[in-house]
């Protein structure tokens, strides 16, 4: 009987170790209703996030931003401005040689994918998918995979 209450307390810690990489999310409905932008095909944008974050939105010039901040200064966004995307990665884009998006009739098509490490070895990136830009700024390594994941998580809504 000891031998098989051992048994089983070694099995529950071995199968219980796993869930301590396991990350939870949340799902986050973000209103784009009062944002301008005549291209915008949407009211709502779904995203899946990991919990622990700090979310502020802004209003630049009509456009609407909310931007998800983490302990570790990474930060996830998503923009109406299509034109010139996020100040978080204006310089980032300036140093490729990016100064904003020529206005351009936009369909839901259309995707510019831009991407790198800035000078203190962390990702960023910015992608305009049709009517809306989203991306991510100071993304360690270990982390990268993750906020790739969330970028593909992004759902429209009416």
């Amino acid at each position: 009987m000891k031998t098989l209450v051992i048994f089983i307390a070694i099995i529950a810690i071995n199968g219980c170790s796993g869930y301590k990489d396991l990350k939870i999310t949340t799902t986050n409905i973000l209103d784009f209703r009062n944002c301008e932008l005549a291209e915008k095909n949407y009211n709502y944008i779904e995203i899946e996030l990991p919990k622990g974050f700090k979310k502020k939105q802004t209003n630049i010039e009509g456009f609407c931003e909310y931007r998800f901040s983490y302990k570790d200064k990474s930060v996830i966004y998503i923009t109406t401005n299509i034109y010139k995307g996020s100040r978080l990665n204006y310089g980032n884009l300036y140093k490729i040689g990016i100064d904003g998006y020529n206005h351009r009739k936009t369909y839901m098509s259309d995707t510019i994918k831009n991407n790198g490490k800035n000078s203190q070895n962390l990702y960023w990136l910015e992608h305009i998918l049709g009517d809306i830009v989203v991306g991510y700024v100071d993304i360690p390594e270990n982390r990268k995979e993750e906020f790739d994941k969330i970028i593909l998580s992004i759902k429209r809504k009416e």
